[in-house]
């Protein structure tokens, strides 16, 4: 009996042409420009624009895969969107809002939330409800984020989420699809570390009907600047490790047999650590972060259509699509070119 695939036919994505540069963001933080540039490894960032919201991009996003797909709206089956969680509305279903608005009237559509590790974990989602129901032929997996809102960069603390950018990216599931073909998924999460990051602003503890509302939480925060640090040089590197080698060893390969490697983008020497310590190359992976800043949940998939528009990866390649989140949690997926 021949296995059931499911691949990855196309992907959208849409980028704001606003931008913010690293000349700008030192200004804004009274900072020396080469914080950016050289330290962070950022030169500039897209920013929507005011009237610009998650599932607008999203929407353009999803438009595109589906052009490039060459399927009709109407033969998609599923919709998950994919993101941090802040939506153009805080009770609302942007999933819903793209259903309607690309015209996949036989879709049914929901949200995954699980921060910058969202995308990954929809694409898991999405592959194992097609291979479990005969009826369902296409899946879209929409990402989209307008994370530039919530960064206040008079808060030296949380310079770490100052490349934080905006843009969505979006990927139609084929059953059947050979090419991009997705193997096995895993994830694990560190609980201890759920209120290292967060936004106070509009949850049940300070509701936006409060009679007086400290502006300063509707910011992101970083509560303990230098624990995250220790999070990002220590414990980090070593549950990224973990999640790489699980889903390769469970898809049937070792990290010897990586061609290309996908991460979401965090600061140059991160990144270097990364892949020092999977032993890959610089030529392994695609950096973004230079001229888009870190997308959130859509870098990854963004970084999996840049490789394929540059034509970096070949067929029969192995590419590990890898992510972090606040929460935290790690998760990677890995994929058959």
């Amino acid at each position: 009996m021949i296995k059931q695939t499911v691949g990855i036919t196309s992907i959208g994505y849409y980028i704001p042409s606003e931008i913010l540069t690293s000349e700008e963001m030192a200004k804004l933080t009274n900072l020396p420009e080469f914080v950016f540039t050289e330290k962070i490894g950022i030169k500039q960032k897209p920013i929507a624009g005011k009237n610009e919201h998650p599932s607008d991009m999203g929407i353009k996003a999803a438009i595109e895969a589906i052009n490039k797909a060459e399927i009709t709206a109407s033969e998609i089956d599923i919709i998950v969107y994919c993101a941090a969680g802040d939506y153009d509305y805080r009770f609302w279903s942007p999933a819903a809002k793209i259903q309607d608005a690309i015209g996949a009237k036989n879709a049914f559509a929901f949200e995954v939330r699980n921060f910058c590790n969202s995308g990954n974990l929809g694409i898991h989602l999405c592959r194992n409800m097609l291979l479990a129901d005969t009826d369902l032929s296409y899946a879209l997996v929409v990402c989209s984020d307008k994370l530039s809102m919530l960064l206040d960069y008079s808060d030296i603390d949380s310079l770490s989420t100052f490349i934080m950018a905006d843009g969505a990216a979006a990927a139609i599931l084929q059953k059947g699809e050979l090419s991009n073909q997705i193997l096995s998924y895993h994830g694990m999460t560190d609980g201890k570390l759920a209120d290292c990051v967060k936004v106070p602003l509009a949850g049940t503890k300070f509701p936006v009907n409060v009679a007086e509302i400290n502006p300063e939480l509707s910011y992101l925060k970083v509560k303990d600047p230098q624990k995250l640090e220790t999070i990002l040089s220590e414990i980090y590197l070593e549950n990224y490790g973990k999640v790489i080698h699980k889903s390769l060893e469970k898809s049937g390969y070792s990290i010897n047999d990586v061609n290309f490697l996908l991460t979401n983008q965090v600061k140059r020497s991160l990144s270097e650590s990364i892949l020092e310590s999977l032993n890959l190359k610089a030529e392994q992976t695609f950096i973004s972060l230079k001229e888009y800043g870190h997308l959130g949940a859509v870098d990854t998939l963004f970084g999996l259509a840049k490789t394929m528009e540059l034509k970096i990866i070949k067929p029969g390649d192995v590419v590990v699509l890898a992510s972090s989140a606040a929460g935290f949690s790690w998760a990677a997926l890995t994929l058959k070119y």
